[in-house]
C-alpha cells in the first residue's frame, strides 16, 4: 500500500512540477535503469554459477585416485548448496536495487512497520529453513546423490538449498520437502546394507539336503558377485507356517546394493533348487467326496 501510495505520489508530484512529457520522460529513464539492472545482474548470474561449477569441478591428479564416491557426493552437496546461495543473493540484490530506482528503500522499511511485523512472523520458519540446511550439509546428514527416507518418502537427493530439499523417488516425481520439516532421516547410502531373505521349502521336502544346497548357494554368490561384501550366512530355521519351512538366509553387501542382491539370490535359489529336484511349497486343495452305498457314507 505504501509503495503504491508513494508512487501515485510523485507521478502527481511531477505532475504539478513539470510538465506530463518530462514526467513520460523521467519514468522511461527508471525504467531503462531497471531494464539495465536486469541485465546486468543476468549477466553476473551466469558469470558466478559457471565460475562455481568450474571450482568444484577441478581435479588435482595426484589426489584424484583417492576420491571416494561420499567424498564426491559432499562436493555435490557443496556445489549445490554454493549455487543456492548465490541465486538468492542476487535476486535479492536485484529486487532491492530495482525498488532502489524508483523509492527510498530505508523509507520504506521504517515507514511500513506492520510489514515488518508479517515479515518477522514469515522469517520464523524462513530461518528454520535455513538453520536446518546449513545443519545438513555441515554435520554431512546427507548428501547430494544418497538415497535417503524422510517425512514417508524414499528417493535420491538431487538437490540441498538454503530453505528445501529435493529429491526424486523411484517412481520419477520430484519431492521438495522443507528442511525445517525434515527431523528423522534414514540414509541408505552411508553404510553397508543387509540383505534379508526369507526362503520357504515344502514340508515333503528334504530340510538338510535343502541347507546343504544354501550354502553352496552362499559360495557361488560370494564368487559371482562383488557387491556381497562378506559370505552370506544361513541363520537356519526361522518360522514353521502353516505349508512351508521357512529358513532365513543373511548377506552384507555395499550401500544401495540390498535390493539388488536380495533379487539375484531369489533367482539363484530358485534355479538351484530346480535342478536339486527341492521342491518349495505352493498352494494345495484337498477335495473329501462322499458317497452313499447301502445306507453307508464313504468318503
Amino acid at each position: 500500500m505504501y509503495i503504491l501510495q508513494s508512487m501515485f505520489n510523485r507521478i502527481k508530484e511531477l505532475i504539478e512540477r513539470y510538465d506530463f512529457e518530462l514526467v513520460l520522460i523521467n519514468f522511461g529513464i527508471d525504467i531503462l535503469k531497471v531494464i539495465l539492472l536486469i541485465v546486468m545482474l543476468s549477466i553476473v548470474r551466469r558469470i558466478g554459477k559457471k565460475t562455481i561449477i568450474k571450482i568444484f569441478e577441478i581435479k588435482i591428479d595426484r589426489i584424484q585416485h583417492l576420491e571416494s564416491e561420499s567424498i564426491k557426493r559432499r562436493k555435490e552437496t557443496l556445489k549445490s548448496l554454493t549455487l543456492n546461495i548465490w541465486r538468492y543473493a542476487i535476486n535479492i540484490i536485484g529486487i532491492l536495487s530495482a525498488i532502489g530506482i524508483f523509492f527510498d528503500v530505508g523509507h520504506i522499511v521504517a515507514s511500513a512497520g506492520f510489514v515488518t511485523v508479517a515479515i518477522t512472523f514469515a522469517a520464523k520458519s524462513i530461518l528454520a529453513d535455513i538453520t536446518m540446511g546449513f545443519f545438513i550439509v555441515f554435520e554431512d546428514l546427507f548428501s547430494v546423490g544418497d538415497l535417503i527416507e524422510v517425512g514417508g518418502q524414499t528417493g535420491t537427493v538431487k538437490e540441498i538449498g538454503l530453505r528445501s530439499t529435493k529429491i526424486q523417488v523411484i517412481t520419477g516425481e520430484m519431492i521438495i520437502i522443507p528442511n525445517g520439516n525434515i527431523n528423522q532421516i534414514t540414509n541408505h547410502s552411508v553404510t553397508n546394507g543387509k540383505a534379508v531373505l526369507d526362503i520357504s521349502i515344502a514340508y515333503e521336502a528334504d530340510l538338510e539336503k535343502a541347507l546343504a544346497t544354501l550354502e553352496t548357494v552362499c559360495d557361488q554368490s560370494m564368487e559371482q558377485y562383488p557387491q556381497i561384501v562378506e559370505r552370506p550366512v544361513i541363520l537356519g530355521v526361522q518360522q514353521l507356517g502353516g505349508c512351508e519351512v521357512v529358513v532365513r538366509m543373511l548377506a552384507e553387501v555395499e550401500p544401495l546394493q540390498k535390493w539388488y542382491i536380495e533379487r539375484e539370490l531369489r533367482k539363484m535359489i530358485k534355479l538351484t533348487f530346480d535342478r536339486e529336484g527341492i521342491e518349495m511349497p505352493f498352494p494345495r486343495m484337498v477335495v473329501y467326496k462322499r458317497e452313499e452305498k447301502g445306507g453307508r457314507i464313504n468318503e
